[in-house]
C-alpha cells in the first residue's frame, strides 16, 4: 500500500470518534462544499446576466460607426503611418 493513501485511511477512518483529525477534516470537507457550491451558483448568475444583458443591448444601434469605404478592412499604408497621432 503507497504511503499517502495508507495515511489518510488510517486517519479518517480512526475508531475513535472524537478524535481531533476527524472533526477537522469533517470542517475542511464542508468548507470546500460550501466554496464549490458558491463558485458554481455565482458562476450560473453571471452566465444568466450575460445572456439577459446581450437580449436587452443586441438591438441598440450606436450613435457612431466607423466602417470602411469598400471591403472588410482597412488596408495598412506606409502614407498613413506620417498622419497618425500616437
Amino acid at each position: 500500500m503507497k504511503l499517502a493513501p495508507f495515511i489518510a485511511f488510517r486517519y479518517l477512518f480512526a475508531k475513535k470518534s472524537h478524535n481531533v483529525i476527524n472533526v477537522i477534516s469533517a470542517i475542511s470537507a464542508l468548507g470546500m462544499a460550501i466554496g464549490t457550491a458558491a463558485l458554481i451558483i455565482i458562476l450560473s448568475v453571471y452566465n444568466g446576466f450575460d445572456s439577459l444583458v446581450r437580449s436587452a443591448m443586441g438591438s441598440v444601434e450606436p450613435d457612431l460607426m466607423i466602417t470602411p469605404k469598400t471591403g472588410n478592412h482597412q488596408v495598412w499604408d506606409d502614407g498613413l503611418e506620417g498622419r497618425l497621432i500616437l
